[in-house]
């Protein structure tokens, strides 16, 4: 299969996504950068959004950004590589209702279909962390009746399980060997906010959501899984206040990765070099 360098960015709401499409924006229009913008999309309304939110120090969430929009970017570097980095869902609703409906719908489709690399957000402090039998409280007596009731709702570990293999089936990849293509990045989003501490991204993955972990390393093949750290501003910004930091800056000197070793790098755009093979 040929590689087409066309990356799809996936993740649910609040996964980091719309922090990220708007740095790597400010970035690509920078005339440091190594990458360009080849092709501006017909639509830069959101991600001129964001970037005006992040300059104003203050956070681009849904009540101050129109999210709802299919976006993609295309960007060559200085050798003329073309790569396309495209948001089918930018602000993540539509992810869960892939794992509820167990399919995907047209755009999704055609997505997935041209794709050759994925890029899955995943915000890990969000997730709670797992009870064993030690510190397990002792259940409360729940009702038949009342349990009739409660909607079933899936742990986070089979979530991403689940939402992989129905991407996976989409696209017509098996798992049963080594998958090669698509290849994944796992971007553990809002790393600063996880204490992680001198932890590699890989081994807080694994303690966070342990059955999603060994699915992947068993389903990909090594050298084309990649689980890395992702802090896109560096620090919590709020929705109405503004951080006094970023008024002081611009907010591409902020927000770092950290590489599967553990290596800090402040070039986000360093993350697609790497998807790439590059």
């Amino acid at each position: 299969m040929e590689h087409n360098n066309n990356i799809l960015i996936i993740g649910g709401p609040n996964s980091g996504k719309t922090h990220f499409g708007g740095q790597l924006y400010l970035r690509f229009r920078s005339d440091e950068c190594t990458y360009k913008i080849a092709t501006p999309p017909e639509d830069l309304t959101v991600f001129q959004e964001v970037v005006d939110c992040l300059s104003d120090g203050r956070s681009a969430s849904r009540s101050n950004v129109e999210l709802r929009k299919n976006l993609s970017l295309k960007i060559i570097d200085s050798k003329n590589v073309a790569v396309s980095v495209s948001f089918p869902d930018y602000g993540g609703e539509q992810i869960k209702q892939i794992v509820d409906n167990r399919g995907v719908n047209e755009l999704w489709q055609h997505q997935i279909e041209n794709s050759d690399k994925w890029i899955l957000f995943i915000r890990l402090n969000d997730i709670p962390e797992i009870e064993d039998i030690v510190n397990r409280p002792l259940p409360e007596k729940v009702s038949i009746k009342d349990e009739r009731k409660s909607p079933l709702k899936i742990s986070d570990n089979a979530f991403y399980i689940e939402l992989l293999q129905m991407l996976l089936y989409a696209k017509k990849v098996s798992n049963k060997q080594n998958v090669t293509i698509p290849r994944l990045m796992i971007a553990l989003s809002c790393w600063d906010l996880l204490n992680a501490g001198g932890a590699i991204p890989q081994e807080i993955l694994k303690t966070k959501l342990p059955m999603f972990y060994e699915f992947v390393t068993n389903s990909w093949d090594k050298s084309n899984l990649y689980i890395v750290g992702l802090s896109s501003t560096e620090k919590t910004l709020h929705n109405e206040k503004s951080d006094d930091d970023y008024l002081n800056s611009s907010p591409e000197n902020f927000g770092y990765a950290i590489l599967p070793d553990g290596t800090k790098e402040k070039d986000l755009t360093l993350l697609i070099s790497k998807i790439i093979g590059q």
